[in-house]
């Protein structure tokens, strides 16, 4: 970060930027510097209905065989078809509700990443692993983190994934089963968890054409 400091000091002194382009540059590097990852509370008391994303079955095209179809960059849209105590506390939305929107990266050597569509303070960016089931589906576990106002991690999450993806290879569709955990890794997996969400998931690919 020095290094970047100091260049910029030296093209501010060469008169080739602005003093404004420079400052403008400087909050956004000590901005990025400070960012937090994880992924807070998706749902939203009166969110609208989430859209519907066609799907084509992988049936419709008996020929296609293509291992790791999944890997690419896509929109996700979740939906919460059961309810067990979230958000913790209440008020609880009457299912089915939309629980998440995200962008969603996969990639060919098994890890996943995810931007969810939620404010970077609570935590809006988390990664997974997932594996080939065959038969065009493929298995996700993912992990992320929550975060208090004070930033101090208030929660750990895991949602498990199964997904078919389409013969077009432009959609997908399965369930998901989000978990919520106390704020220590031990503590992930064992017992029971705070809360719980079960539903569905649909995703179009995103492409560069």
């Amino acid at each position: 970060m020095n290094q970047i400091v100091r260049m910029t000091l030296k093209m501010l002194r060469s008169r080739r930027f602005s003093a404004l382009a420079v400052l403008v540059g400087l909050g956004l590097l000590f901005t990025a510097a400070s960012a937090r990852a994880g992924c807070g509370i998706p749902y939203k008391a009166g969110a609208a209905p989430a859209p519907t994303i066609p799907f084509v079955s992988p049936h419709a095209d008996d020929d296609w065989h293509e291992q790791g179809s999944i890997v690419g960059l896509w929109h996700v849209l979740y939906t919460g078809n059961s309810d067990n105590n979230f958000p913790p506390g209440g008020p609880y939305p009457p299912t089915p509700f939309p629980f998440l929107e995200s962008f969603k990266t996969w990639h060919a050597d098994g890890t996943e990443f995810e931007n969810a569509f939620l404010p970077p303070t609570g935590g809006n960016i988390c990664f997974g692993v997932w594996k080939d089931l065959g038969d065009h589906r493929v298995k996700l576990h993912h992990i992320g983190l929550m975060f208090a106002a004070d930033g101090s991690i208030s929660a750990i999450f895991t949602d498990d994934e199964t997904i078919t993806v389409g013969s077009d290879r432009k959609t997908y569709q399965g369930s998901f089963d989000f978990k919520l955990w106390p704020p220590s890794y031990d503590a992930v997996g064992l017992g029971t968890p705070i809360s719980e969400v079960k539903g569905t998931v649909a995703a179009t690919r995103i492409s560069v054409d």
